[in-house]
């Protein structure tokens, strides 16, 4: 059984709503079918009250297991938000293993790719194709540090190319420094959608648009994310990089193709986040407000 009232149902998170039953009408419905089974006469023999406060003192009793049309709602809404605090710290641990898996496996490429050089000469690898493709396979795993074919060999006749200089990692502090940067820049994304999306219309359309993005955040609709800001991956560059990255971050020009990637990663998981957590708070901030001009 539930309440007829829903105007006001929806509260935020935490706080429990108030219970807004009609008693008296329920007990007037509860009266009428009792006169319709048993008695068979429609004539009111005890009143609206005694049967609104019987029903009162039994389901408002925690043992009944009747709730409010409000407490069911005010429920979800806070499963709802719950469930998206864990999304946002399950992404946010997933980032943070990302930077973890990506530092160490540098380091371990260049361990093995030591390994590999070391090990490689005339003796261990008597053929010199076989050898070539030894010290080939440690400047693919640790390109920072060029191995080239008979680079050891003492007797050969072919000059080594000249060694690069070992380029900085790109270490977890640096990736949470851009990250920062990501958002921040995401929650300014956010008060350019809302002027464009919400502002100037009518309370009727800002809630009807609040409540089709805040369903489509949940649901991870396609449609509605789309049409949210979107970080700009073709547009990141040198300049872009210098103005996020932290003091003592290698240069941008310094970074493999795979460390940019990371960059670019951890600034665009940042933005990304920052703009579906901000738009989902205005959206809530509208459907709150509307909903308490009820």
């Amino acid at each position: 059984m539930t309440d007829t009232d829903h105007t006001s149902s929806r509260k935020q998170p935490g706080t429990r709503p108030e219970d807004h039953t009609d008693w008296v009408a329920l007990g007037r419905r509860l009266q009428n079918i009792q006169n319709t089974l048993v008695h068979h006469d429609e004539t009111p023999r005890y009143g609206d009250d005694y049967y609104a406060e019987a029903l009162r003192r039994l389901l408002s009793d925690s043992r009944s297991g009747w709730i409010s049309t409000a407490e069911h709602q005010w429920l979800l809404d806070l499963h709802t938000h719950v469930d998206r605090r864990n999304v946002q710290e399950a992404n946010r641990r997933a980032r943070e293993a990302r930077a973890r898996y990506a530092t160490a496996s540098r380091k371990i490429r260049a361990e093995l790719a030591g390994w590999l050089r070391r090990v490689a000469n005339e003796r261990t690898v008597p053929a010199r194709y076989r050898r070539e493709g030894v010290l080939l396979a440690a400047d693919w795993l640790d390109p920072a540090t060029s191995a080239s074919p008979y680079a050891r060999s003492q007797t050969s006749a072919v000059s080594r190319s000249p060694q690069l200089a070992p380029v900085s990692p790109v270490g977890s502090d640096v990736l949470l420094a851009l990250r920062n940067a990501g958002e921040r820049e995401g929650r300014l994304a956010v008060g350019w959608w809302q002027q464009h999306a919400l502002e100037g219309r009518g309370a009727s359309e800002q809630a009807q648009t609040a409540r089709t993005v805040l369903d489509g955040i949940d649901s991870s609709d396609d449609g509605v994310l789309a049409a949210l800001p979107r970080f700009d991956v073709a547009g990141y560059d040198a300049d872009r990089y210098q103005a996020h990255a932290p003091a003592g971050a290698p240069g941008w020009s310094e970074l493999p193709g795979h460390d940019q990637a990371l960059v670019v990663d951890a600034v665009r998981d940042g933005f990304t986040d920052a703009v579906r957590d901000g738009v989902a708070v205005r959206c809530r901030a509208v459907l709150t407000a509307r909903e308490g001009t009820r």
